[in-house]
């Protein structure tokens, strides 16, 4: 008997895995493609999947008992800075075409296959790193200042293109065939043009965030720093592989595109194999907190020093991230979306001596941002298409990220909706001094609504293509699959209170 409730029990183990891979690869096909849409730009974009991931992270792990409210934001953060990173030539290369000036000359396939896994890496490897250091934050000072200067070191390689140039010339001399194919044919010479000037930047921008990531799992290995390392190598081999697997639909150019968008095929394609590799480090994560119970400190003053200190890090490294989303397509919007979040944040630890207070004030206020940003962003970029549903203006007078004044006064009495909701949950958290009234959570009816929500924006930002199709699709297979698991939750949930 003891062996087939075993077998059954493992058979439950299975079939809950598989909803979960299936919510959250068919949120991550959706989120993906949206984040590829016109009406976002590359980082701002890659937030929306890394936040909706974050939302379904966190409500997991809440129904099995475990409090992550403040993985969120540095999910979606983390994942995001990957948006900076180039790859749009590597299309042509795996079909065996390298373009010189107006001429193509031929190059072999495999090497934009490999320079599609490159990519991939450096896309989610920063993701991988920065929810390492969320779920292992509990370290010494230094070890916060050395990550502190591995995250400045990232964000120069993605925003500081001259430094991306100077170091372009410097890979050049090297003459590597591997880093800048055919480079043996003397075409890259001081006059390089569009096509060449593109490969050099984005091959070298491509390889020093890959080369970034090795030294930062480096640093992880020698902090004995194990979830880095695995969030890191799970997230950054992942897919690097998925990435190049998904790009595979870009060899059907050419064929039924009045029917098929091969390059949103790609798009759901590596968005769905990113939500699975978020699944499997959940797991994990859940494994870990489950074997190893929360350590206790007998020290209050000295408990409330490290929060505070904990406080402040996140308060001026989020509100650094934050800025760099949007200040290369909205720079004020985003100047004061990270003002917003660094003013909330450090309010948490104003007149608070209890650290456990500071802790409810510090993830409750995390918890209302992180979905305040996600909603903001939602719309933000889905004002561009609505106003040309609405034929407020046309497609010429927002491309290059535009906002004329019919686009503005469509999203502003949205922004003020939202933005003041946020205001008003955010001061009633500060505001609170027991711990039931502080400490928020999501319900379940909650994440339905947020899923409809982005399966409509998703539509409206492609309408009227065809490949809609395949949004309503997986936002089925997201509702399906939430649902069931829901039910499993209170099966499980009933079955306990009665033993």
């Amino acid at each position: 008997m003891s062996s087939i409730k075993h077998i059954q029990q493992e058979e439950k183990k299975t079939s809950e895995l598989l909803l979960i891979v299936l919510l959250f690869g068919s949120i991550g096909a959706i989120t993906w493609a949206i984040r590829g849409t016109a009406g976002w730009g590359g980082v701002d974009g890659t937030v929306i999947p890394g936040l909706m991931w974050g939302v379904l992270w966190y409500y997991l792990a809440y129904r099995k008992g475990i409090d992550a409210r403040g993985i969120i934001l540095w999910l979606g953060l983390g994942i995001a800075l990957g948006g900076e990173l180039g790859y749009g030539q590597y299309v042509s290369w795996i079909r065996g075409m390298f373009y010189v000036g107006n001429e193509t000359i031929p190059i072999e396939p495999w090497l934009g296959y490999m320079w599609f896994f490159i990519c991939g890496v450096g896309w989610a490897a920063p993701g991988g790193i920065l929810l390492g250091w969320t779920l292992n934050n509990s370290v010494s000072t230094r070890i916060w200042i050395v990550r502190f200067l591995l995250l400045i070191i990232l964000l120069v390689l993605l925003f500081a293109w001259p430094v991306v140039d100077w170091l372009g010339e410097i890979l050049l001399k090297t003459n590597y065939g591997l880093l800048f194919p055919n480079i043996d044919m003397g075409i890259y010479t001081e006059r390089l043009g569009k096509h060449l000037s593109r490969t050099v930047y984005t091959n070298t921008q491509n390889f020093a965030v890959v080369i970034w990531w090795v030294a930062t799992l480096l640093v992880a290995i020698w902090q004995r720093d194990k979830t880095t390392v695995i969030t890191g190598l799970i997230l950054g081999i992942g897919f690097g592989l998925g990435f190049m697997q998904s790009a595979l639909w870009t060899l059907g150019y050419g064929f039924a595109s009045d029917y098929i968008d091969w390059w949103k095929m790609w798009e759901l394609n590596a968005g769905f194999n990113l939500g699975i590799l978020y699944v499997i480090i959940l797991y994990w994560y859940i494994s870990q907190v489950n074997r190893e119970p929360q350590k206790e400190t007998n020290s209050k003053t000295h408990n409330k020093i490290i929060e505070s200190r904990n406080t402040l890090f996140l308060a001026f490294v989020g509100t650094l991230l934050i800025y760099f989303v949007g200040f290369e397509y909205f720079f004020w919007t985003g100047l004061a979306l990270s003002l917003f979040y660094l003013m909330a944040m450090s309010l948490t630890i104003i007149g608070n001596s209890d650290s456990d207070i500071i802790i409810e004030k510090r993830k409750s206020t995390l918890l209302i941002y992180s979905l305040f940003f996600l909603i903001f962003l939602l719309f933000h970029g889905a004002s561009e298409r609505l106003g040309i549903i609405l034929n407020l203006y046309s497609l010429d007078e927002v491309a290059q990220y535009s906002w004329p004044v019919e686009r503005i006064w469509l999203f502003v009495p949205v922004a003020i909706i939202i933005t003041s909701v946020a205001i008003f949950k955010i001061i009633k958290v500060l505001r609170s001094s027991a711990q039931n009234e502080i400490k928020i959570s999501i319900q379940s009816y909650w994440i339905i609504d947020l899923m409809a929500l982005i399966g409509f924006i998703g539509v409206l930002t492609i309408w009227p293509a065809k490949i809609s199709v395949f949004y309503a699709f997986f936002l089925m297979l997201a509702i399906f699959s939430f649902n069931r698991l829901e039910h499993r939750f209170n099966i499980n949930r009933l079955y306990k209170n009665d033993i």
